[in-house]
């Protein structure tokens, strides 16, 4: 029975505790690669204009190059973070609701890993399957009836599909955790089958999607405020007011503790629901309804090996 519960997610991550923090040290490291590429650039930039005549001037001009070039790497990392980080803590919530015994301590790292790297051995195939997967939830929501009327609106409509389709694409890991779920060998297959399965319950699966986006972004508002007096005592001594810096490093160590406790615990939630779901299977026939309305579902069955099928099935008039 599908069941939405933040308290039982946060079990689930009490059980897998040592990837748990380990995922929470990599999230603060890359808080901290922020603030020191930030004040980096800030000190580059007075050290280059040490002879003019007000060089902290230079010093914000140099934050924001710092802050910007880390962003930059961090944006060319996504697919090691999905790879090392993600994939494998969803491994794990996976093979909790099966049942299945789970190592402890550092040896559970290793596990995930391992077994993350035995279905996914290329980490820019399960970036390119995540990426199919993205684009394919925002191509195909069917949108619930009490939005209909906003949808159809001529000025309104097109924008609010796009917001839809982009809100329906943060399910991509829930899709992603069905693969180490299903027990089947083919990703591409498991992943055309989690399409299904989400476009077939989108209504549920979107008001809980609400409700985990709304846990993860509270976590991230009660964060803020405290990180930003704890900074503010932090640097009262600093020769160069930090001023708004303060707030955007706030927000980075904020986000630090929402992606390493709060989203995990939200996307435990939502296991809980999308599992019993994904259960019920779908038939061919769904999925070739939802091959006729989308692209990208259908280039997700070509990798699959299964496209000519439902291409033969739709020619037939299958419904």
């Amino acid at each position: 029975m599908s069941h939405f519960s933040l308290l039982a997610g946060t079990r689930n991550i009490e059980q897998s505790m040592p990837f748990a923090l380990y995922r929470f040290s990599i999230c603060l490291g890359t808080g901290l690669g922020y603030l020191f590429a930030t004040l980096s650039g800030a000190g580059i930039a007075i050290a280059a204009d040490a002879w003019g005549k007000n060089p902290n001037s230079m010093a914000p001009f140099g934050a924001v190059l710092g802050f910007a070039a880390f962003a930059c790497l961090m944006y060319k990392l996504r697919p090691y973070w999905l790879h090392y980080i993600k994939v494998p803590q969803l491994l794990l919530l996976a093979e909790q609701a099966l049942g299945k015994p789970i190592p402890g301590g550092k040896a559970q790292l290793d596990y995930a890993k391992q077994q993350v790297h035995a279905s996914f051995p290329s980490t820019s195939g399960l970036f390119d399957l995540d990426r199919h997967i993205r684009r394919a939830l925002a191509d195909i929501p069917a949108p619930p009836a009490w939005l209909a009327p906003l949808l159809d609106h001529p000025q309104v409509g097109k924008y609010a599909r796009i917001a839809l389709g982009r809100f329906a694409a943060l399910d991509h890991q829930t899709l992603l955790a069905g693969h180490f779920h299903s027990g089947h060998g083919n990703p591409w297959r498991t992943a055309a089958t989690a399409l299904a399965v989400h476009d077939r319950h989108f209504g549920s699966l979107l008001r809980y999607r609400t409700y985990a986006t709304l846990f993860e972004w509270l976590g991230f508002a009660a964060a803020f405020p405290l990180l930003a007096v704890g900074f503010q005592m932090l640097t009262e001594g600093f020769p160069v007011p930090l001023g708004v810096w303060i707030y955007v490093f706030a927000a980075v160590f904020s986000w630090a503790l929402k992606a390493a406790f709060f989203e995990p615990i939200a996307e435990a939630a939502l296991l809980g629901v999308f599992f019993p779901l994904a259960e019920q299977g779908v038939t061919p026939e769904q999925e070739t309804a939802l091959a006729r309305r989308s692209a990208v579902f259908r280039e997700i069955l070509d990798r699959a090996g299964q496209g000519r099928l439902i291409e033969a099935q739709s020619a037939a008039g299958t419904p």
